[in-house]
């Protein structure tokens, strides 16, 4: 049995063929068959079905796959062992994340990460829900941040997911607006005005009550905020997300809490669990835990 062994089966089980697994890992498909066949020959048992729509690990192929992830596992974390040094950490780190965190608490947790990993090679991008988690299951981020229900539970068994914070989502509404002067709106009350939804979780929320007057939906975006500073629309947003906002600091639209339902979300983390926990990840998330409860 050797390394490579392992890794081929775990990249099969996770591309579902053969062909897709040697392309991403840069070997030849003969190769890579041929390396199967010999374990599942030491093994004696039959790690995958072939099928023309690919390979489909057997019950015996499950269980060796999921030993073989734990083992990749730990030989990578006996290799950071060897060769780590904290004041020298270095690798790669790929981050997707929800907007709300983007203008938020990811800039300060950037900077304190960066000027304490200066070798860390950082790729941040903005996606929305459903893109994370096509990212982080196609293993393209180590890393993906999501805001969710507060009773959210992960769709997939491939995807680990911790929580990070609980957070209100507020109405936003221009400073000129008759409800400006107002502390709390219900949302009985919300559904007779015009309204810019940004995302389905919110929708949903809404037509649990009734139809909404949906005016625009965008999303987290200046063109939004600007409809929202002209009066045009009642606008929503999590205040972590709101934070810094200059349309808030200036006084130009105005928040208003949501009452009688549990209106807020729940920011995660998402990982795939299969995928060994880097040392930059670590510590990313570590530092990211530290801003948010200085918050």
């Amino acid at each position: 049995m050797r390394i490579e062994q392992l890794i081929y089966i775990i990249e099969i089980n996770q591309t579902g063929s053969i062909s897709l697994a040697a392309e991403k890992l840069h070997v030849s498909q003969p190769n890579i068959s041929q390396a199967i066949v010999s374990l599942e020959e030491e093994l004696g048992v039959k790690l995958f079905v072939r099928s023309r729509t690919g390979a489909t690990p057997t019950e015996d192929g499950k269980l060796i796959i999921s030993k073989a992830i734990e083992i990749m596992n730990k030989v990578e974390e006996l290799r950071e062992t060897a060769g780590f040094q904290f004041n020298q950490l270095s690798g790669s780190l790929s981050i997707a994340s929800v907007p709300s965190l983007c203008l938020s608490v990811l800039p300060p947790t950037l900077a304190v990460f960066k000027d304490k990993h200066t070798d860390v090679d950082l790729i941040m991008m903005e996606l929305n829900y459903p893109q994370i988690i096509q990212e982080v299951l196609s293993g393209q981020v180590d890393l993906g941040l999501i805001a969710v229900a507060r009773n959210y539970q992960s769709p997939n068994t491939q995807l680990i997911s911790e929580h990070l914070m609980d957070c209100r989502i507020m109405a936003y509404v221009g400073k000129k607006s008759p409800l400006a002067h107002r502390k709390s709106i219900t949302i009985e009350e919300l559904l007779q005005e015009p309204l810019l939804i940004s995302s389905d979780y919110l929708m949903n929320i809404f037509k649990k009550h009734g139809e909404p007057n949906i005016l625009f939906k965008l999303g987290n975006s200046e063109a939004a905020k600007r409809i929202i500073s002209e009066g045009i629309a009642i606008g929503f947003y999590t205040e972590t997300g709101m934070r810094y906002d200059p349309y808030l600091e200036t006084g130009s639209i105005v928040a208003i809490e949501v009452t009688g339902i549990d209106f807020g979300v729940s920011f995660r983390t998402l990982r795939l669990k299969s995928r060994h926990l880097s040392l930059p990840c670590k510590e990313f998330t570590k530092e990211l835990k530290t801003i948010i409860a200085a918050m």
